[in-house]
Order: C-alpha cells, then structure tokens, then sequence
C-alpha cells in the first residue's frame, strides 16, 4: 500500500505540474475547496507532525474547521512550491491508528478524482490498485470514509476491471465511478447503472 500511495503521490505531482492557473483554481467535487486547496489538504499531513496536527484540531475545535484552514493556507502556495512539496514528500509513510495506509491510499485516490473530475482530465488512477480500496469503500468496513448502511445489501460490479462484492440490487460502472459514489460523491451516480444505483441515489439523498 505504501508504494502505491508513493506512486500516485508521483503521478499526481506530474499532472499538477502541467496545471493552469485557472485550474488550480477550479472548484473541485470537495464542498468549497478549489484544486490547489485539495492538494493543500493532502500535504497537510505530510508536512505536519500527528502530535502538532491534533492539538491544532483542538485549537480550532473541530476536526473540519482546523482541516479546512490548513488546506487553504498550504493551497494558496505557488504552485511550483506545491509540486516540489508532492515530489518531496511522495515517500512519506502514513498510517493511522487502527486503520492503516489504507485510509491515506483511499484517501489520496479520492481527491486524485475530486480533482480531475471538474476539469474534464482521464482517469489516472491504477486499476491494480483499485481493488483494495473497493473492498475497503464498499465493504461495511470504512469508518470515517463510508457509513456501513450506505452500502449494505447491494451488490457492486466493476465494468472496467475485474472486482465485485456484496449481494442485492445492482451497482454497476467503473471503479472509480463505484469509489466515488461510496464516498459521497453525488456527481458520479450518473456514470453508475442498476436497480442498486436507485437504491443508493435515494440513500445518498
């Protein structure tokens, strides 16, 4: 997992590399947070010890309120700092109680989305890869990324790569599609098909 967070850590940096700045300031699919504030939040806990990063939570009282500040203090960086910080920290190991690497590799192929998707860019995430954050998303086991009811008793199928799981109503699309409507992401439920994606239309409200 940690080589495969340090490989996309890599590609990202090498898309945001070629970025305008009207995209680094295009509104991404995360409520209220531009590209650049995206990748600022991604650096946040890269760049800030745990202990530092929790009593700062502490200090703005709440996880969202201290989260979103950091995101845009690092975001509003040059870019050529903010590629140079990708690129630097793209070894930098991760993982958090209980949990492990798999919330900041799920984490990271997340965000990699909720920015290429306004900007119209391909899909660059690895279909090796996906697989293990599919089985984490959509497996009742998220806690922090994905409330267990939100996908329990449906059945998931991947058009694009060889993955399923579960059992009733039909979700059917792409991987990444199945990645990002699990994880709140509304605006992929048009790429989804199946009586399945009904259900979770109505779930996601």
């Amino acid at each position: 997992m940690f080589d495969a967070i340090s490989a996309q850590r890599v590609r990202l940096a090498d898309q945001f590399d070629g970025f305008t700045d009207d995209q680094w300031n295009t509104l991404s699919l995360c409520d209220g947070w531009r590209v650049r504030d995206v990748a600022g939040h991604l650096l946040s806990i890269l760049e800030i010890p745990l202990g530092k990063f929790l009593l700062n939570i502490a200090m703005a009282r709440g996880f969202d309120r201290y989260s979103d500040q950091v995101a845009r203090e690092i975001g509003a960086r040059a870019p050529h700092a903010l590629v140079a910080a990708f690129r630097a920290k793209a070894e930098t190991r991760f993982s958090p109680p209980v949990v492990g690497p798999i919330a900041p590799l799920t984490d990271l192929y997340v965000h990699t989305s909720d920015i290429r998707r306004p900007l119209g860019l391909p899909s660059e995430l690895d279909p090796a890869v996906l697989p293990t954050i599919l089985n984490f998303v959509c497996g009742g086991k998220a806690r922090g990324f994905v409330p267990s009811s939100r996908t329990a008793e449906l059945r998931f199928e991947a058009t694009d790569i060889d993955w399923s799981i579960g059992s009733g109503p039909l979700v059917s699309g792409t991987g990444e599609a199945i990645m990002m409507v699990a994880t709140n992401r509304k605006s992929a439920l048009a790429d989804l098909t199946g009586s399945g994606a009904t259900v979770l239309t109505h779930r996601l409200g």
